[in-house]
């Protein structure tokens, strides 16, 4: 004859919750008999037909933390249900083990999330500083997708929050007829030469507020940022001429940018250059064609990580814009095989 509580279990097979309930049955119901007619765990297992390893093993797994009181004193129930939750909990933790220790990613968690600095450039700062067992840009960029290092996707620069696309009419832009098209540049793909720059301008909200002007070069990425009080003609003449006089525009052949009214008068910005280049020659993209200078967009992306939308940037001192300048140039880059741009034009220099 069957014995109530035994189990057809097949040996190096995992328990189900059907034997789980079967165990906490017997188990549970043992605890409810006097002390001289109760089983001890071994006899137990022989009687429910368990190893007593895998029955000890189970019993520990689905302790009730609440003790049941029996004439005085305490025994811990097993219950099958707290025993299934850590098999499932468990088996959420199988396949290969992370190659992050705790330090390593509360680290890097600071610098990208409190110093905004990029996964690589933080990774590269952790080498510098000895740190041990850093994993590659490709692994911490996959262990932020799993949620696994306390970085979310859209706290990196290069993992931007996606926002819903603005539904209005599109406003046309027309072009100066007798300025140069982008199409009349030289091919400047290989980046081989130095001295080619891009430029732009970041606002603030609807009704201005003040700006950035930026200028990136294309070969080194460095960049370049000035503020401005205005997005307008005379505000950019003002900034390009600061820029110019404090040294940090000594090269330069080409400027590229945009349709934007700030830009529009090229004769008055070449003849601002004459003294350093007077062969110099703006040239516009298309309409709605921002990656058409795609270097100054892509480096916007940090200045927009520390002054989004709607910042006021007549109360952002130059001090805190030169040091914004300073952190975007010191970034490495994989273009410029892991060097920063500063770094490139020293090398270029």
């Amino acid at each position: 004859m069957t014995r109530a509580y035994t189990l057809h279990h097949v040996p190096g097979q995992h328990l189900t919750f059907k034997d789980r309930e079967q165990i906490a049955m017997a188990y549970n119901h043992n605890l409810q008999l006097p002390a001289y007619q109760r089983l001890s765990l071994r006899k137990m297992a022989d009687q429910i037909g368990l190893p007593y390893s895998t029955l000890h093993r189970e019993i520990q797994r689905g302790r009730v933390h609440q003790p049941v009181l029996h004439k005085g004193k305490e025994y811990w129930e097993y219950s099958e249900h707290i025993a299934q939750d850590n098999i499932h909990a468990g088996a959420q933790n199988k396949g290969r083990g992370m190659r992050f220790t705790n330090i390593v990613a509360s680290l890097l968690a600071t610098k990208v999330k409190d110093e905004r600095k990029s996964p690589a450039h933080a990774r590269k700062e952790l080498l510098a500083e000895g740190l041990p067992f850093v994993p590659a840009v490709s692994t911490i960029y996959a262990h932020i997708d799993q949620g696994d290092i306390g970085i979310l996707h859209g706290e990196t620069p290069y993992h931007p929050k996606r926002r819903a696309k603005r539904r209005g009419p599109v406003r046309r832009a027309l072009p100066k007829p007798d300025n140069l098209s982008i199409e009349d540049r030289p091919d400047l793909s290989t980046r081989a030469e130095f001295g080619h720059w891009e430029m732009d301008t970041i606002v603030s909200g609807v009704h201005g507020k003040g700006g950035l002007l930026v200028l990136i070069e294309r070969q080194t990425r460095f960049y370049l940022i000035a503020k401005i009080r205005r997005i307008n003609q005379i505000e950019v003449l003002r900034a390009l001429r600061c820029l110019i006089r404090s040294g940090q525009l000594k090269k330069v052949l080409s400027i590229t940018t945009d349709n934007g009214c700030e830009f529009l008068d090229a004769r008055r910005i070449e003849t601002l250059f004459s003294k350093i280049n007077a062969l110099l020659k703006i040239y516009y993209t298309h309409a709605y064609a921002a990656w058409e200078k795609g270097s100054v967009e892509n480096a916007n992306r940090h200045v927009r990580r520390w002054y989004p939308k709607g910042t006021d940037f007549r109360r952002v001192s130059a001090h805190a814009i030169q040091a914004l300048q300073n952190f975007i140039n010191s970034i490495p880059r994989q273009t410029l095989q892991g060097a920063s741009a500063h770094e490139a034009v020293l090398a270029a220099a």
